[in-house]
């Protein structure tokens, strides 16, 4: 979704003609528009709603239109649907969790998703003035009765420290270089996806020893300390980089930080999902389980990290970035060594 011109939406009786017309015709991409917009302009977050958000929210709408049928001839319209229409949407859509027996891509996760998508749609139609009111407030999302710590492992200290060490195996020093900055700047010292790759070359300011992510989650911007070894591998990756950049094979007018090397994208800004082709690939070689892959491992791993360490989940909250510290006390339960202590100390004394 991109932000549309400010005046499609900005005068009250054009915006509900136009989102009257994109209604009535469920046009996924006007919906789509008006939803930007929405969020960008109109939510608790405005002009902070993460690409990701964005970009989850436009497959949420896209498959609730699909449930309500073609445009030209649709089963339930926008306009009149039901908390009754989105109930049924909802078990729809988590019976698609299995088909004939098997697991499909989606989790009781991407169904609250989904769920949420729609909200938001229906929070933009009535501020348009196309609806009166938002039917999927009165239908509660679904809820995973399996902790989130049960599902997302973090990954063990001698397996953190293998995954900093297989970028050495590259033979081009410079993808070896790359990919160290970017496990180090997720597994070390916390960063997202997104921030990883939104990072500029200016953020790392080695001489002050931190990281300024100018760019976090909900538009908040924090400055993470810069050990010494992540230090080293951030200023062998600048120093890298200077070299490309020098020899012609960067452009100089890049700022971001991580790069992509691949043929075609030489030199723009790495994507999320290119960096989570290179983490994976790394997680691949290093014989993990699938359950581990993904980029948001590294960040878990970081936050358990942490903990483990000072035993502080206000330093964690601090360094990843929460709004708040009851979010990272998952990381408490994310380390198995944490409950084995605890166990071990109350066997020790009974």
């Amino acid at each position: 979704m991109t932000l549309v011109l400010a005046s499609k939406w900005a005068n009250p009786e054009n915006r509900r003609r136009e989102a009257l017309r994109a209604a009535q015709a469920q046009d996924a991409e006007a919906l789509l528009d008006l939803l930007g917009h929405h969020l960008r302009v109109k939510s608790r977050r405005a002009g902070g709603v993460s690409p990701q958000t964005l970009r989850n929210y436009g497959v949420a709408v896209r498959d609730f239109l699909a449930f309500t049928g073609p445009p030209q001839s649709p089963r339930l319209s926008v306009q009149n649907l039901t908390p009754d229409d989105l109930e049924a949407y909802v078990i729809h859509t988590r019976e698609r969790l299995r088909l004939d027996g098997k697991r499909t891509g989606l989790t009781l996760g991407s169904v609250a998703t989904y769920l949420y998508g729609v909200r938001a749609l229906y929070r933009a139609l009535v501020w348009a003035g196309a609806v009166r009111e938002n039917p999927a407030l009165a239908v509660p999302a679904p809820r995973d009765p399996t902790p989130a710590h049960m599902k997302k492992r973090a990954l063990s200290p001698s397996q953190y420290r293998a995954l900093l060490a297989a970028p050495e195996g590259k033979q081009d020093p410079a993808t070896a270089a790359r990919d160290r900055a970017i496990l180090v700047l997720g597994a070390t010292l916390g960063l997202r996806a997104q921030e990883i790759v939104t990072l500029q070359v200016g953020d790392v300011q080695l001489g002050q020893r931190e990281v300024q992510v100018t760019h976090g989650k909900g538009g908040k911007a924090r400055r993470i300390p810069l050990p010494p070894g992540a230090g080293q591998v951030l200023e062998a990756w600048l120093q890298m980089r200077r070299a490309l950049v020098l020899a012609g094979d960067l452009p100089g007018d890049q700022p971001a930080l991580i790069v992509s090397f691949h043929r075609g994208h030489l030199g723009r800004q790495l994507t999320t999902a290119g960096l989570r082709s290179i983490v994976n690939g790394y997680f691949q070689h290093l014989g993990l389980p699938p359950d581990l892959w993904g980029a948001h491992t590294l960040r878990r791993t970081a936050g358990t990290r942490l903990y483990r360490a000072t035993r502080d989940l206000h330093v964690v909250s601090d360094v990843l970035g929460h709004a708040s510290v009851t979010t990272s006390a998952i990381y408490a339960k994310l380390d198995a060594d944490v409950r084995l202590e605890a166990l071990e100390a109350a066997e020790r004394a009974d």
